[in-house]
């Protein structure tokens, strides 16, 4: 029988090799965020053309995470047995095909179809992106390099506001710029990605040499012994997703049909979110290297505090402005994330580890309905001000969790293999 081939080591890789899979990386953060942001901001456009109801278009959000869940639990075990390079591929083209019948298909049936694979298939660039830079890449930079990849979020988020400034209520352009990323992603990822289980990975520490080859099981993470830390990520994460659910979710519609702004002032807003994530993203990305990741939950505190106080604002537009930025440099802090869920967890179980920020969407699949619900009784920004107590609910959660940078103040010796 022939022997099996010796792994390569992680900090064996050239400085071109790192660069390369780290533009890959950003490039398909970016076609996840624009699939993942493109339903709450063309909404309203939605609605104002005919093609649904205002309750359809936040059923689409619900729609949509049912498939994150699914997805969440059945793509980890793909990316173990797989690798993440083949699931990245297989994602992405599933992702930009969907996406792109979603501009021609009318009416709320088919667009919740496509919207559910969406989702199955979201997971599966998210999960197989985040376990690889983890496994290649050291911790002492994991934070940063993983948060910047995280702000590509931030990066949608202006593209789509000045797309949604320029095209006004042409929102089917927004649908074609959507799709296409994902294809480039899936393109990019066969040429330049290796495959990360031919590598000894690095865990905690700044030396690869964990064996990436061990193949671990949902049993695990369920486990006693990790029930407690599984759980606590998955209502995090949740929490995370409702707020900005809450509140995200409803702001274009709430800045339109409340404070009266128009489609060019609307999609500023939009443009300021972005700004804000991508400056918060370096901020947190450096606390988390340096303080530790248990240290970005107050960035949660600012996100509750800003929206508060924006509902409760008068309609002085650079005053809302800058709240907004506000907000949104305290909602990047969950960036650190992608690179704390890993850690959590021994490598054999980090890509169930990094499944568990979508995993939340099992707590949020109905936040966008509450809010409607409640609009229904009450004014739009009541049922938006449950954001808060959502986000500092997370905080206090994320508190009780165990710091994992050894460096930081706050470590006390976590071992993922004996939480």
């Amino acid at each position: 029988m022939t022997a099996a081939a010796p792994l390569r080591r992680a900090d064996q890789l050239r400085r071109g090799e790192q660069v390369a899979i780290y533009c890959v990386m950003l490039i398909a953060s970016l076609g996840y965020n624009f699939s993942f942001i493109l339903v709450d901001y063309i909404r309203p456009f939605l609605r104002n053309d005919g093609v649904m109801t205002f309750a359809q278009t936040a059923q689409l959000y619900t729609v949509q995470a049912l498939g994150v869940i699914i997805g969440s639990f059945a793509i980890p075990p793909l990316v173990a047995r797989l690798g993440s390079k083949n699931v990245l591929i297989g994602s992405s083209l599933l992702l930009g095909l969907c996406t792109f019948a979603n501009e021609v298909v009318t009416g709320f049936a088919p667009w919740a179809a496509t919207r559910f694979i969406v989702g199955i298939v979201l997971p599966g660039c998210y999960i197989a992106s985040v376990t690889m830079l983890a496994n290649l890449f050291p911790p002492r930079a994991r934070g940063r390099l993983l948060s910047v990849n995280m702000a590509m979020f931030s990066v949608s988020l202006m593209v789509f506001g000045a797309l949604g400034s320029a095209i006004g209520g042409e929102w089917r352009w927004l649908v074609r710029v959507a799709a296409i990323l994902p294809l480039v992603v899936a393109v990019a990822t066969l040429v330049f990605l290796p495959d990360d289980r031919r590598f000894q990975v690095y865990a905690n520490d700044d030396q690869s040499g964990a064996d990436n080859r061990a193949r671990g099981s949902w049993g695990e993470m369920f486990a006693s012994a990790r029930i407690r830390l599984t759980a606590a990520c998955l209502v995090i994460a949740g929490l995370n997703f409702s707020a900005y659910q809450f509140y995200s979710g409803f702001i274009t519609t709430y800045l339109k049909d409340v404070r009266g702004f128009s489609n060019e002032l609307t999609g500023l807003f939009v443009t300021v979110d972005g700004i804000g994530t991508l400056v918060g993203t370096v901020i947190w990305g450096i606390i988390a290297d340096r303080y530790g990741r248990r240290a970005n939950l107050w960035g949660f505190v600012l996100a509750a505090v800003a929206i508060g106080a924006l509902l409760a604002a008068p309609t002085i537009v650079p005053l809302l402005l800058a709240i907004e930025l506000c907000y949104a440099i305290g909602l990047s802090c969950t960036n650190c994330w992608a690179a704390y869920f890993a850690e959590l967890f021994p490598v054999r179980l980090r890509s169930m580890g990094t499944s568990l920020f979508h995993g939340g969407h099992i707590v949020s699949a109905f936040a966008p309905i509450l809010v409607t619900v409640v609009a229904a009784q009450a004014p739009l920004a009541f049922g938006m001000a449950l954001a808060p107590l959502s986000f500092l609910i997370a905080a206090a959660i994320w508190f009780g969790l165990p710091e994992t940078l050894r460096r930081a103040r706050g470590y006390r010796g976590f071992d993922p293999e004996t939480p």
